[in-house]
């Protein structure tokens, strides 16, 4: 398929902070054969699936808030990235059901450019830990880990890491506070952002 018309998915992706006593992200590894990002660090997150609109993800989720999108929609966004959040590392982080959208302030918003062999228009969640181990599916992530974000870029910049752009971009702005409550709240001021892709919000 010509690079111009590989078909744009929608996904989410949650971005689990945690004071350890400093901030700290979890971090996962892609499946080296994976079709899409193979080998490269990511947040846990995934695609928005036909489940992620029914009347039962709705009962989980229902509403949330993100630029440019109904409270339904963004809904639907949020269940997919704490849905696949929990089947990629075993971590539920959405709390209570129903969930309150408000634990979760949307963080950014990005589209995969032209000539990926996979697009996702992706809308990215903070969210706190709430506790549990760490597992990874070893199907979708084979790896994955507690990090402070700029030991992660160090990694990265040294070339024993990873990742694409966006990645690379939230945990710059990540590395720039010390604790969870200091992120989210960054994010909350910042929440009104456009209806551009492309941009991080806090």
């Amino acid at each position: 398929m010509p690079p111009d018309r590989v078909p744009i998915r929608q996904a989410a992706s949650i971005l689990v902070v945690d004071d350890r006593p400093e901030l700290q992200v979890l971090i996962g590894r892609r499946r080296r054969s994976s079709g899409f990002v193979p080998g490269m660090v990511v947040f846990p997150g995934g695609a928005v699936d036909d489940g992620d609109r029914s009347a039962k993800a709705r009962q989980v989720v229902p509403s949330a808030s993100a630029p440019g999108l109904s409270p339904a929609e963004a809904a639907a966004f949020l269940h997919a990235g704490l849905r696949e959040t929990f089947e990629e590392v075993g971590l539920w982080v959405g709390g209570g059901i129903p969930c309150r959208s408000e634990d979760f302030p949307h963080a950014g918003w990005w589209i995969t450019p032209t000539g990926a062999p996979r697009r996702y228009d992706t809308r990215f969640f903070l969210a706190r830990y709430r506790g549990g181990e760490v597992v990874p599916d070893r199907l979708e992530i084979t790896d994955a880990w507690w990090g402070r974000p700029l030991e992660i870029l160090d990694e990265i910049a040294s070339g024993s890491l990873n990742a694409i752009s966006p990645t690379i971009r939230f945990l710059e702005r990540l590395a720039r506070y010390s604790s969870a409550d200091a992120v989210l709240a960054a994010a909350e001021r910042n929440h009104t952002d456009t209806n551009r892709a492309g941009w991080v919000g806090f």
